[in-house]
Order: structure tokens, then sequence, then C-alpha cells
């Protein structure tokens, strides 16, 4: 027997579950951003994307950079080279890691191994990108590196940022040589380059 209350309770239900399922689709759709990252300084690329508390990204990775030694090496790097000791006074960017790789860094985080990928990262803080070297001058060559994330798990603050040599640019908050974050005293009066 045809029980109208019933039959509209179902086609009720029915378009709540449509529309749900259609706020879930737009909500977990994905953003691709690809960076390039130079290989002759660092960081390579200050990608201007800064993670949210939490929430992961991923990175993949293509390209080729060669030394002066005519040496080549995807963004895997190479394990022939013993990273932790160098003749120069900075030394690799991350120590331990394939040399001439790929690594990243969260906002005032430690560096991290990326190579080509796919890795799931995650942190606080801008996403910035640098080759794995501790003698840039003598490179050619470049990174492609593509970040994936979900609506949500990061927001572009700024505009990618290739700040000159990486050593000494006062007016960048995220140049220099590893572990300096902050502005030299000169540039733009102590505040961020954004």
């Amino acid at each position: 027997m045809w029980q109208p209350a019933r039959a509209l309770a179902l086609v009720g239900t029915t378009v709540a579950l449509i529309a749900a399922s259609q706020g879930t689709a737009a909500s977990s759709a994905q953003t691709s951003t690809d960076y390039v990252v130079g290989s002759l300084g660092v960081p390579g690329v200050d990608t201007g994307l800064v993670l949210t508390k939490g929430r992961r990204v991923t990175v993949t990775a293509t390209g080729t950079v060669c030394q002066g030694t005519g040496y080549c090496t995807t963004p895997a790097g190479t394990s022939l080279v013993d990273t932790k000791d160098s003749p120069y006074a900075a030394g690799f960017v991350l120590p331990g890691a394939p040399a001439y790789g790929l690594v990243a860094r969260i906002g005032t985080g430690s560096w991290m191994q990326v190579g080509t990928g796919p890795v799931r990262i995650r942190g606080t803080g801008d996403l910035v990108f640098a080759f794995n070297d501790d003698w840039f001058p003598d490179n050619t060559g470049s990174f492609t590196v593509t970040v994936t994330y979900a609506h949500g798990a990061a927001t572009q603050a700024s505009e990618p940022c290739t700040p000159g040599n990486g050593y000494g640019d006062t007016n960048h908050e995220h140049a220099g040589p590893p572990g300096q974050n902050k502005d030299a005293g000169g540039g733009n009066n102590g505040k961020p380059h954004r």
C-alpha cells in the first residue's frame, strides 16, 4: 500500500545523501602545484606554501642536476658520496642524506630527505626545497617538484621565491646557509620577504 509519508522520507534521505557526497567530493579536491628547484643555492626555492598543522602534503620530483665534475643525479641523489664529510665549511644541507638529491624543510624545522617521492610530509609553516650539496657554484640543472594537497592542508601565502645565491641575502627571512632562518638585519628592516 502507498504510504506518502514514508515515500517523502525516503526521497528526503536520498537527496541529503547525494548532497553530502557532493560536499565530500568538493572538500577532498586535490591541488597540485609545480616548483622549479635550482641547484645554485640554499634554499633552492621557498614555495610560499604554508602547511597547516596536522595536515599532509605529497611531494614528487623529477629532473637532473649536474655537478661541476660532470656527475649528474636525479632528486634521489646518490649514496656514493659521504655527506657527513665535506671540505667546505658549510657542509651539505642535510648530512647523512644522499648527496645531490632533493631535501625539504617546513618552517624552522629540520631538513628532511624527499628524493623522487612520492613522500608524504607534514608540519606547520613555510615549505622550502633545496639541493643537498656542499658547493653550489659549479652546478647546472634543476628539479621540478610537484606538491599535492587537499583543501585546507596548505595555503599559498606568497609567490615562490628564489633568493639569489642563498648566502647573505639579508632581504629574505629564509635566505642563507642551512639553519639560518632570520633576516640578518638589512633588507626589509628585519621583516620577512613576502
